[in-house]
């Protein structure tokens, strides 16, 4: 089983878990709107309104985790390169 830090560092695994949210978010966004266009009476059915806000949620989270990566990631590169350009010159 791979490390948390794993988790965070390989930017082609935290990618594809952000475009994952992000159609996960989408599925759930249509969902939510979806059913308002289709019946009035189905959009005050708690039951799909709280399995579309869940999937919202499930979607956002996600998509956050990966960017969360992806930020991480970036920003521990350009630490390196200011310690390389601060070590080079003394």
């Amino acid at each position: 089983m791979a490390s948390l830090r794993e988790h965070f560092t390989d930017p082609q695994r935290c990618w594809r878990r952000f475009i994952a949210g992000l159609v996960i978010f989408i599925v759930g966004a249509g969902l939510l709107f979806g059913t308002a266009h289709l019946s009035p009476a189905l959009l005050y059915h708690p039951v799909l309104y709280w399995f579309s806000a869940g999937v919202l949620l499930t979607g956002f989270a996600l998509a956050m985790s990966g960017y969360l990566g992806i930020f991480i990631q970036r920003f521990t590169g350009l630490n390196k390169v200011k310690k390389r350009s601060r070590g080079g010159g003394d």
